[in-house]
C-alpha cells in the first residue's frame, strides 16, 4: 500500500487521499526525521535529531561540521532506505539562517534524492 502525503491532501476530483511514490515517501521521511526533536515523541524518545540545539548559534566551520554530523547520524539511524548521505551548506547570504542541502541515494534502485533544512542562527 503506498504511503499518504503529509499533511493529508485529497487528489483533485478523485475524492481519495494523495499517495506518494517511494522517492517522495523517503524525502518526506527525511524532512520529518530532521524536523523532529529527540524526546518530542513520548513513545519514541530517541526518534529525530538534535538540530534544534544549534538554533541561534554563530555560524562557523565547527558549527557546520556538527550539523553535518548530526544530520548524517540521524538519517543513518532512522532512514534505512538511503545511503551515501551528503550535507552541503548554501553560502550565508541571509544572516540569521543556515540552509543545509542534503543529498542521498536510495538503496533500492540507486536513485538520488534531496532535502533542504533551514536552521535559525544568530
Amino acid at each position: 500500500m503506498p504511503a499518504m502525503a503529509f499533511p493529508c491532501r485529497l487528489e483533485a476530483g478523485l475524492g481519495r487521499f494523495r499517495s506518494l511514490s517511494e522517492a517522495e515517501e523517503i524525502a518526506q521521511s527525511v524532512r520529518l526525521i530532521l524536523s523532529t526533536r529527540k524526546g518530542e515523541r513520548p513513545f519514541r524518545p530517541k526518534f529525530g535529531s538534535n538540530l534544534s540545539l544549534y538554533a541561534f548559534e554563530s555560524v562557523d566551520t565547527t558549527l557546520r561540521t556538527q550539523i553535518r554530523q548530526e544530520v548524517i547520524a540521524a538519517l543513518q539511524a532512522w532512514e534505512p532506505r538511503i545511503r551515501n548521505i551528503q550535507v552541503d551548506f548554501e553560502p550565508n547570504r541571509n544572516e540569521g539562517r543556515l540552509i543545509a542541502n542534503i543529498t542521498y541515494q536510495l538503496r533500492h534502485g540507486g536513485i538520488s534524492g534531496q532535502a533542504t533544512v533551514t536552521i535559525q542562527t544568530s
